[in-house]
């Protein structure tokens, strides 16, 4: 009998045993799960897309990606990141490209992480990927939009206006204009109608200047408020027709990304329709279907990279 007892003990332990070790390598399944889950699903994600040639070191963007990613992180440690995968190049299918990834991100993460919170984050050519994509972005994922925070914006310049590929330029929905953040540097030709200086346009991390750090607090606050501490828009701005000294500075900063002259370049197919302000745009009367820059290689990376390591 003592031996019938001790036999069912013995059984019934290693029975226990049996199912312990079945039930535990789940448990560690479902918390590994949940630690990626985790790290997936932060509270806040700063979606960048850098600017044409801009090197991407060591994940966003050497001029504005990386320092706002990082100078935001200080004030917000939770936030992630994630960089556009497009070409950022002069191929008039880069703007699409990143605009269609930005749409897919957007809902595979939404879809995903339903209380996450979004900033859509563009430099030079990168902001008219977030133009694009938020132009052909669906309502419905507005709540999800804390802020859009652009620099170096050729939308900058006015409705309407033209981007350096030869496509108009489409404006935010009127739904989004309080989330805004525009930064555009004095004298950058980019951003302006009537700016001249080229090195301007490769100044938004350069020591002394506003824009990382003050974009960086107006994610945070917007962050905090949940979208709702109102815009803050570029003062240096010049809506109306381009001035000859502006397209000359242009012509230099199609020389830098590889375009010798602007006279005669083939234009990319537009994807909206110019408003009635397009032709203060930066093309003029002696390109008026061309685009401005339309090689599909150039040096500005490492011309870039030379400028930054002064810094």
């Amino acid at each position: 009998m003592a031996r019938t007892i001790w036999q069912l003990i013995t059984a019934t332990v290693t029975l226990v045993a049996i199912v312990d070790a079945a039930i535990t390598p789940d448990i560690h399944r479902v918390q590994r799960a949940r630690k990626r889950q985790a790290e997936l699903c932060s509270p806040l994600e700063l979606v960048i897309a850098r600017g044409t040639d801009e090197p991407g070191n060591p994940t966003y963007g050497i001029i504005v990606g990386d320092p706002l990613f990082n100078a935001t992180s200080f004030l917000i440690p939770a936030v992630t990141g994630y960089a556009v995968n497009y070409p950022a190049n002069l191929d008039c299918d880069s703007r699409s490209l990143g605009s269609t990834d930005i749409l897919n991100h957007l809902a595979t993460q939404t879809s995903t992480c339903p209380s996450q919170k979004f900033v859509l984050v563009g430099y030079s050519q990168g902001a008219d990927v977030v133009h694009l994509a938020i132009s052909q972005l669906d309502p419905s994922y507005y709540p999800a939009i804390d802020a859009i925070v652009v620099f170096g914006d050729p939308g900058n310049r006015g409705p309407g206006q033209f981007d350096p590929l030869g496509s108009a330029e489409p404006a935010f929905p009127a739904a989004l204009a309080n989330r805004i953040k525009e930064n555009c540097a004095f004298n950058d030709p980019v951003c302006t109608n009537n700016g001249t200086d080229v090195s301007a346009h490769l100044s938004y991390d350069n020591a002394g200047t506003p824009f990382i750090n003050g974009s960086a607090r107006y994610i945070e606050s917007q962050f905090q408020s949940g979208g709702d501490s109102g815009p803050d828009f570029a003062d240096d701005a010049a809506p109306g027709n381009q001035t000859l000294s502006n397209l000359s500075a242009l012509e230099s900063l199609a020389s830098l990304l590889g375009q010798t002259s602007v006279t005669g370049a083939p234009s990319c197919p537009s994807t909206s329709t110019p408003g009635p302000t397009a032709t203060g745009s930066f093309l003029t009367t002696t390109t008026p279907t061309g685009s401005l820059i339309s090689a599909s290689t150039s040096p500005v990376g490492s011309v870039v990279s030379s400028i930054a390591s002064y810094r």
